[in-house]
């Protein structure tokens, strides 16, 4: 079959103009390939050929779009591509194509996801860690990298967490403030030896006046419900949940 000529499209894809007015569209890769600028002419086994290799490069496309903004790994393409409703097989050859042309490097995707949430979340390391697994990236690529979140760093990040929370906190027991304190910060991902050595190193003022407010709030609302011994004990019990026992046993 004759090819009368070629017209440039967007993303170095081109529509081939055959002699019986069909369209074939491919990559410029694949007409250099079947030497298609030389011969000018194409068989329909070359044709059927060129069709299923050129869904790779519109697949290759997608991927890049997908990436121009934002660094992405091999499991997130992966995902975008099938959301799209591409073979499994050609986002193999994809992945492989990106990879070739450097467009994925999971080392410095770490690092950049690292720094970015050292330096605009409150994440600890753990956390980070499990979300980076959670991405697919190698676990060797991720501990190696998460090193640079060193006990300094977070030491520093864990003072400042939580003397925060104390300034938010004035109305609450210090026993009730450390436990608090102690759990967001796990949950945010800091390791637990950290945050107990720093947590027993702040200073923890128990006002005794926070302790009064408290037990007349208690006393108002149990005493519509409970008297005498019952009530004494339905507020003791209150007040030890909420951590002021000093006051209580004072």
């Amino acid at each position: 079959m004759k090819i009368n000529k070629f017209i440039k499209k967007k993303n170095d894809m081109y529509n081939i103009i055959l002699e019986d007015g069909r369209v074939l569209v491919a990559h410029q890769d694949l007409i250099l390939k079947y030497d298609l600028l030389i011969k000018k002419n194409i068989t329909d086994d070359i044709k059927n050929i060129i069709e299923e290799e050129n869904l790779i490069y519109i697949a290759y496309n997608l991927a890049l779009k997908y990436i121009a903004n934002k660094m992405r790994t091999k499991k997130e393409i992966k995902e975008y591509l099938l959301k799209k409703e591409v073979d499994e097989s050609i986002i193999k050859n994809v992945i492989e194509m990106l990879q070739k042309n450097n467009y994925i490097k999971d080392e410095i995707y770490v690092s950049a996801f690292i720094n970015d949430k050292m330096n605009l979340s409150k994440d600890g390391p753990n956390k980070i860690v499990k979300e980076l697994i959670d991405k697919g990236i190698d676990q060797n690529i991720v501990f190696s990298k998460i090193k640079m979140f060193n006990e300094k760093l977070q030491k520093e990040r864990i003072i400042i967490i939580a003397n925060k929370l104390i300034k938010k906190n004035k109305t609450k027991s210090s026993y009730f403030l450390k436990n608090k304190i102690n759990d967001y910060l796990n949950n945010l991902g800091y390791e637990k030896s950290l945050i107990n050595s720093v947590i027993n190193s702040l200073n923890f003022i128990e006002d005794n006046s926070i302790a009064k407010k408290e037990y007349e709030k208690i006393y108002k609302r149990m005493s519509k419900k409970y008297s005498g011994k019952e009530l004494e004990l339905k507020i003791k019990q209150k007040m030890y949940s909420l951590g002021f026992k000093e006051y209580l046993d004072e």
